[in-house]
């Protein structure tokens, strides 16, 4: 889906009124005021754990975080639908994506994790450390829809790129690992288009391909002193880098320009754009929505937790943090939660591939599955039974 950035799969309706107080390069911003746009803290998440990453889906925001956790915004709240990720391990996961018809999210992080949850489905894959990959993935980019054409980028620690391309066959198949930034580890991409996208690294490089990852050239930033923290690739001519010091860098297809949008000068960690429309979110529980070109608004939410992520949706805005803080705006945001039970039944399914993997799924809360390790080895997935009725193990070829 063209000029839409990760984490968001269709426009948000309606206009921003907030207002901005300085436009242009090294200005600040002033801090929205509208009640019609607060932002509430999220009572009775169900993790204490830090969240890294949050996308929109075709039904709700979902998140993504440290434990291997993987919760989704409910009517009646938020609920965690999976724990300790997709092998099982713990391993955190850094950074997600949605698919573009937002019915599939992609997660990755420490040791090779990815996984895949179908919102449409119910259903859990683990694709984790293709290639024998075990390095921690700090984020991944999908365009397509889910299970049909989708073209996967994933970026580690050690500066590496792996492109995933689903075959007719369900496997993904994947191209020979390329260093974009040099070695240095990764900790953003973004693709506004199946093959024209961006990577951001921990050493002030910005990359841009436009051959879908085959070759990279460097763009920027030469000047800069800041850590970047994210990335939002709307077209060849409209980039955001989110970064320290308050900073939130624009490039227009020839230069670089710097927007200070935190008087305070706090980092900006994570952001979304979709078309105009953007969000933000850094240190000291702050957001701030894009008005325009250099444009930006700062808003104080209810918390002064560092928030990692955000994502900008039809029906929630949302940003995610330290701690399991939430913070979101739209709905209804009373954050309250539900306890369901439900009736243990029993399903068994074969995934076909080159190799059969068998895989026994248990609708409970918690599933017993066969590792791809060996056949013996068996590992407990805690899921929520209302949400992930099968899970598989994924095929690389």
């Amino acid at each position: 889906m063209p000029n839409e950035s990760r984490r968001t799969f269709v426009k948000a309706a309606g206009a921003s009124i907030l207002t901005v107080a300085g436009v242009g390069a090294m200005t600040t911003t002033g801090a929205g005021q509208s009640s019609e746009n607060e932002f509430s803290v999220v009572e009775n998440v169900p993790t204490t754990k830090t969240l890294f990453s949050a996308v929109n889906t075709v039904e709700a925001p979902v998140a993504v975080g440290a434990g291997g956790d993987v919760l989704q915004r409910k009517t009646d709240g938020w609920q965690k639908i999976v724990e300790y990720g997709p092998q099982a391990r713990s391993r955190p996961l850094k950074g997600a994506d949605v698919t573009d018809d937002g019915r599939a999210v992609w997660f990755v992080g420490g040791s090779g994790v990815i996984g895949e949850y179908r919102i449409d489905t119910n259903t859990l894959t683990n694709y984790s450390a293709p290639k024998g990959k075990t390095s921690t993935w700090e984020d991944v980019a999908v365009v397509g829809n889910a299970g049909a054409n989708e073209r996967l980028y994933f970026v580690n620690g050690s500066g590496e790129l792996l492109v995933g391309i689903r075959q007719d066959s369900g496997a993904v198949k994947y191209k020979d690992v390329t260093k974009p930034g040099g070695g240095s580890t990764i900790p953003g991409i973004d693709f506004h288009s199946r093959n024209q996208g961006h990577v951001i690294s921990t050493s002030q490089f910005v990359a841009e391909t436009t051959d879908g990852g085959s070759n990279w050239s460097q763009i920027g930033i030469d000047f800069s002193g800041e850590g970047f923290f994210d990335v939002a690739s709307i077209a060849t001519g409209d980039i955001n880098v989110a970064a320290g010091n308050g900073i939130v860098y624009r490039y227009d297809g020839h230069r670089w320009t710097p927007h200070v949008i935190d008087d305070d000068r706090q980092a900006i960690r994570g952001i979304d754009r979709n078309d105009d429309d953007g969000f933000a979110a850094g240190a000291g529980g702050k957001v701030y929505e894009r008005q325009s070109t250099g444009q930006w608004t700062r808003m104080q939410t209810p918390t002064d937790t560092k928030l990692n992520g955000a994502a900008k949706g039809p029906t929630y805005d949302v940003a995610v943090g330290t701690g399991g803080t939430i913070v979101e705006r739209g709905g209804d945001s009373d954050g309250s939660t539900t306890t369901t039970t439900s009736t243990s039944t029993t399903n068994t399914t074969t995934v076909a591939s080159t190799t059969t993997v068998a895989s026994t799924t248990t609708v409970a809360s918690t599933t017993t599955v066969s590792s791809q390790e060996s056949d013996n080895d068996q590992f407990t997935i805690a899921i929520d039974p209302e949400q992930v009725t099968e899970i598989l193990e994924g095929e690389w070829v």
